[in-house]
């Protein structure tokens, strides 16, 4: 048989890898959708019905979890990506779902496609994705951050993390912001976002993190840029076009 394809990711990158990875390790498969975030992933799964769907867990709002659960009653095969390398692998492993981490290998890719073509039409993946979210929900409550290690005029120190406006990718560091500091972070951005609070700590940029409780104002530009302003920093912090859909209500 000849397989269709779709691919959820917010990283065209990424995307643009899958689709790379599927044409050497699964020429007889066919990409017959590309998709942005979870509204275009959702049209595509309503029109092409494909057999196997790559969905990202976190994207633009649905995220691949929510959209597993959505479409859990049609017969395609799904292969989580994602960044939580802690998170449910376990349940991945053990159930009908199948998860490549970030960044995806070859090597691993291969055995995913493995795993699917033994797979097709003969799994039900419902069961599966409502233990991978009970399971992720459960370790992100234990892993959730409250206070950080800060570089800070040559001191390490403990900060609470609620204290924080925002925070920045700045090459390998990551930068934190409160009211009149500002701070250095060993950890990367993705890194660090994973273990914050997400209905506090919004992504708004690939570069920027924003504590949500902090946001004073959403300002579009004259040339149609939008910016968020938070409490006790001068600083605009530019929102991408992606991240938008966050800010409907402001």
């Amino acid at each position: 048989m000849n397989p269709t394809v779709l691919i959820a990711d917010d990283e065209p990158l990424l995307r643009d890898q899958l689709e790379r990875l599927i044409r050497r390790v699964w020429p007889e498969a066919s990409v017959v959708a590309s998709a942005a975030n979870g509204e275009e992933a959702r049209l595509a799964l309503q029109e092409k019905r494909p057999d196997v769907a790559f969905l990202d867990i976190r994207m633009p709002s649905p995220d691949g979890l929510e959209l597993a659960e959505e479409f859990s009653d049609d017969p395609m095969l799904i292969v989580f990506v994602t960044a939580y390398d802690q998170y449910a692998v376990s349940a991945f492993e053990r159930n009908a779902c199948d998860y490549l981490l970030k960044p995806i290998t070859e090597d691993r890719f291969q055995g995913t496609v493995d795993r699917l073509k033994e797979r097709l039409h003969s799994s039900n993946t419902s069961n599966a994705v409502a233990s991978i979210r009970r399971e992720i929900a459960d370790l992100k409550q234990r892993r959730q951050l409250e206070r950080i290690p800060v570089r800070h005029r040559g001191a390490t120190r403990l900060i609470s993390v609620n204290d924080i406006r925002y925070f920045k990718a700045d090459a390998k560091y990551t930068l934190a912001f409160d009211a009149s500091n500002e701070y250095v972070l060993s950890t990367p951005l993705r890194e660090l976002e994973e273990q914050l609070d997400q209905d506090v700590f919004w992504r708004i940029h690939r570069n920027c993190i924003v504590n949500v409780d902090f946001i004073e104002s959403v300002v579009r530009t004259s040339n149609d840029t939008m910016v968020v302003r938070v409490s006790n920093r001068n600083e605009e912090l530019r929102v991408s076009r992606i991240h938008r859909y966050r800010f409907r209500e402001f």
